[in-house]
């Protein structure tokens, strides 16, 4: 079906009354072209002194009559262009200028009709949809408002809403096609999933720790959210984001509950097992695209065997969800990195110096990516790490230590970041500085583990050991 529709638009036209001069002719053109790729066919048809007049003026705009000229990359169909409508050919140094407005109320009514926040049918649909995800989420504070002691009946509540609501997604996602809704469900259903599970934790164990209550939150989201990724396949770089994210978080609670170490020391664990994790995103993006790479040959028979080209719209189509992938993965190891560091840094000592070590290391991975959103996934868990240190390390100490040793390095260090502004985009540095880089992301890499150790008290242990 998706085929034929799209064979269906290739193969649509419009009719359009072109005006060159004191000439005009009707054109049929392609409604899927950009105008840039029509311009060399119709030109012609007025003649060939006029496609030689075009290189001496800088080429020719189309524009409607009182309108900026067209964007020549958009195609007929994307600038709504109807059969029979009227445009002009002008040089693109002579453009036809804007119609004077005899009536003031009329011309200020077209602006308003067109300016950008004029409300529109796609945002009534918006309107609607926000009131109905707060109206159908409005049910999770009212099942905790029952309290713990109903989690016998309230959490068996939140389940069968969960899963009416997945099911309603699968329904509207696989039948109606309605991708944006199904993903609003399936979000739905995970707040009412995790409310029931940690309702019915409470109620079999009156007092859980906080570290089991979030591992059995975090299971049941991450088998909803599983769901979703089959139900609402469209959905699915959302929906991977979503898994890493509560995947880790769920992982840092089951470290906590098995091994009953404090919330600094379980999320120093975890952050490690993130940034062990970001070096395998790029090849499992890669393996989720759907692309794969031939073994390399060991024998001479071998050298044969997975010759055969790969179609271009195959490798330029997994390609763009290699890209996808890559930046839902790292941000979703950056959204659960983000509040594990900042707990971490608040803990003073050295779980503060393992947040800026780690910190430090995430600011220095960040520019191996080539995409922007990789980047700012993990310059934003930096960020939050230093900034949670700084504000820490203030609160601890007396007024001299906070003027001294917290606000005035980091105004210099403001200061020097505003001073990189214009100075550092489009340098081009010298080779050895990127090597220099490379040696202390290694470093910096290893150092994380004798801290960790530290921070798990380690040390301590041993030398308790020895008396």
């Amino acid at each position: 079906m998706a085929e034929e529709q799209t064979q269906t638009r290739t193969w649509t036209s419009a009719r359009l009354h072109l005006v060159l001069g004191d000439r005009a002719m009707d054109v049929a053109v392609p409604a899927e072209v950009p105008l840039v790729d029509l311009l060399p066919a119709v030109l012609p048809q007025f003649g060939a002194e006029t496609v030689e007049a075009g290189a001496e003026h800088e080429g020719w705009v189309v524009q409607r009559l009182g309108e900026p000229p067209l964007d020549e990359e958009l195609t007929a169909a994307q600038l709504d262009l109807h059969d029979g409508e009227t445009l002009h050919l002008r040089p693109r140094a002579e453009q036809l200028a804007g119609i004077d407005y005899d009536d003031i109320v009329a011309g200020a009514g077209e602006q308003v009709a067109a300016h950008p926040g004029v409300w529109t049918a796609t945002r009534t649909r918006g309107m609607l949809l926000t009131g109905a995800t707060v109206l159908l989420g409005l049910g999770v504070p009212l099942l905790w408002l029952a309290g713990p002691g109903a989690g016998v009946l309230t959490g068996p509540a939140g389940a069968l809403i969960a899963a009416a609501l997945l099911g309603v997604a699968a329904l509207v996602a696989r039948g109606a096609g309605d991708t944006v809704v199904g993903t609003v469900l399936v979000g739905l259903s995970v707040l009412y999933g995790a409310t029931a599970a940690v309702l019915v934790c409470l109620a079999l164990a009156p007092d859980p720790t906080p570290s089991t209550a979030l591992t059995v939150g975090g299971a049941v989201t991450v088998a909803i959210l599983a769901v979703g990724l089959v139900v609402v396949a469209d959905s699915a770089l959302l929906f991977a984001g979503a898994l890493t994210m509560t995947v880790i978080v769920t992982v840092a609670g089951l470290i906590g509950t098995l091994a009953g170490l404090a919330p600094a020391k379980t999320a120093a664990l975890t952050i490690v097992v993130t940034c062990v994790l970001q070096l395998f995103v790029s090849s499992l993006a890669f393996r989720l695209s759907g692309l794969s790479l031939p073994l390399l040959p060991t024998t001479p028979e071998q050298l044969g065997e997975n010759i055969d080209p790969v179609p271009q719209e195959v490798v330029v189509e997994r390609g763009t969800v290699t890209v996808g992938y890559t930046a839902a993965l790292h941000i979703g190891l950056g959204t659960a990195q983000t509040p594990l560091l900042v707990i971490v840094a608040l803990a003073g000592g050295w779980s503060t110096v393992f947040a800026v070590v780690t910190a430090l290391l995430l600011m220095l991975r960040s520019r191996h990516p080539g995409a922007s959103l990789p980047r700012w996934a993990m310059l934003v868990p930096a960020g939050s790490a230093v900034c949670a240190a700084v504000l820490g390390y203030g609160a601890r100490s007396g007024l001299t230590g906070l003027l001294l040793a917290t606000l005035l390095p980091t105004l210099a260090v403001g200061a020097g970041m505003l001073w990189l502004v214009d100075v550092m985009p489009g340098r081009r540095l010298q080779p050895y500085w990127g090597r220099a880089v490379d040696i202390l992301e290694t470093l910096t890499s290893v150092a994380m583990v004798p801290i960790l150790l530290a921070v798990l008290g380690v040390y301590a242990y041993m030398r308790g050991l020895s008396g």
